[in-house]
């Protein structure tokens, strides 16, 4: 009788079957705690309250969500799917990520990480990296929907499948993945690829203390290299000491404090920063998901970029290529009010539901990805810019053949 072994740590922050517990912590602290510190220790705090308030009734439906069984029975075995062939599938999704890849690049102005490491300044790279997809233009600008469905979905997706039928092309594939995250300095993009696949060792209890403390290693150094060579040639040298952390007015001294303060203080500032700018210039009015360019372009109203608002309110100019974003949450505050955040949090709570008791581990696998872009994102934009509604109707409809490996 073989007894499985106990789950060590990191395989339980990482398995499918825990992620909206662990979300649920990662927001409670970073969106509920952390802004009632501040609003208790700092003036001017209204912004910050209202993020706490929010971030514990978005808690609370997403913990409901998570035990609503209503749509159980898609994800029996005996449901009716329809089947498509791992192989093909893989091949397909592959095959057009690769001519996209190449068509990106030879149409882009200039290729960012080359610039870098040619010694290009903070300011030319930041403008590289814009005009590399944000930047395009016209019939190009589908470049920018493609890319964020290849890299946040269908990638991901193709890459645990391939691991899990240990075909022989797994690891070219993920070097191929994070060839082009790497191209235009995406600093977490590569995130996308192995989030997914630590989340697939953990589901099956595999994941090494090794294995993991080696990902930790590895993508801290990427990011830290990635922030380092983005920001070179800038010089600061800025007295902070009557300066809000939790601010954008604050300024980091060099590139290691840049990555601790974007990691740990703009996700805060930025939505209560997005909650002032839609008190103060939209008068707090929903904005029945004009924010969102699909839905705008759906029912034929004008799009509203509430990021490039807060960008402005931030730093004083405004940009076309810089965006704001901030936490699932506030993106359903700002829209459709507290029923849009109850609404969004049932519906988060329902999709990590369905990411623990779905048979298709490759699909499991993309908690992670999912999680990590509400974490800082808006859901609207998630679901139909990034390739999150193709998901859920995958997970819903579709089931992938567990062919032998590819050779």
């Amino acid at each position: 009788m073989i007894i499985a072994r106990k789950q060590n740590i990191y395989e339980y922050l990482l398995d499918p079957a825990n992620g909206l517990v662990v979300f649920m912590g990662a927001i409670g602290i970073v969106y509920g705690l952390i802004p009632l510190g501040v609003a208790i220790f700092s003036t001017n705090s209204e912004a910050f309250e209202l993020l706490s308030v929010i971030t514990l009734v978005s808690l609370l439906a997403m913990w409901v969500g998570g035990r609503i069984r209503i749509f159980d029975l898609r994800f029996n075995t005996s449901a009716p799917r329809l089947r498509l062939s791992t192989k093909k599938f893989v091949a397909a999704t592959y095959g057009m990520f690769i001519v996209f890849s190449l068509v990106t690049l030879a149409t882009a102005p200039s290729i960012p990480i080359l610039s870098a490491l040619m010694g290009a300044d903070t300011g030319e790279l930041s403008l590289q990296r814009g005009a590399f997809l944000k930047g395009r233009e016209g019939v190009e600008i589908v470049l920018l929907y493609m890319s964020a469905i290849f890299t946040t979905t269908l990638i991901p997706y193709s890459i645990v499948l391939l691991y899990e039928m240990k075909s022989s092309k797994r690891h070219i594939a993920v070097i191929i993945f994070f060839l082009f995250c790497i191209s235009f300095m995406m600093k977490a993009l590569f995130l996308n690829c192995f989030l997914p696949l630590l989340a697939f060792l953990a589901s099956g209890r595999k994941l090494s203390k090794s294995v993991f403390i080696g990902f930790l290693v590895a993508a801290m150094s990427l990011l830290i290299a990635a922030t380092f060579l983005s920001r070179q040639g800038e010089t600061i040298n800025i007295d902070n000491s009557d300066v809000n952390y939790f601010s954008a007015s604050y300024r980091p001294h060099n590139p290691f404090d840049f990555f601790i303060w974007r990691s740990a203080a703009v996700p805060v500032f930025t939505a209560a920063d997005t909650l002032t700018v839609h008190k103060e210039q939209f008068l707090s009015r929903g904005l029945l998901g004009a924010t969102s360019s699909s839905i705008a372009a759906i029912f034929g109203i004008e799009r509203i970029n509430i990021e490039r608002f807060v960008d402005e309110y931030q730093f004083g100019y405004w940009s076309e290529i810089a965006n704001a974003n901030s936490v699932f949450i506030i993106d359903g505050f700002v829209n459709f009010g507290w029923i849009g955040v109850i609404v969004f949090g049932l519906f988060v709570g329902q999709i990590f539901r369905w990411f623990r008791i779905s048979q298709d581990i490759a699909f499991k696998s993309l908690w992670p990805v999912f999680a990590f872009i509400l974490f800082s994102g808006p859901l609207l934009g998630m679901l139909l810019g990034n390739g999150f509604l193709y998901m859920v109707f995958h997970a819903l409809f579709i089931r992938v053949h567990r062919y032998e490996a590819t050779r």
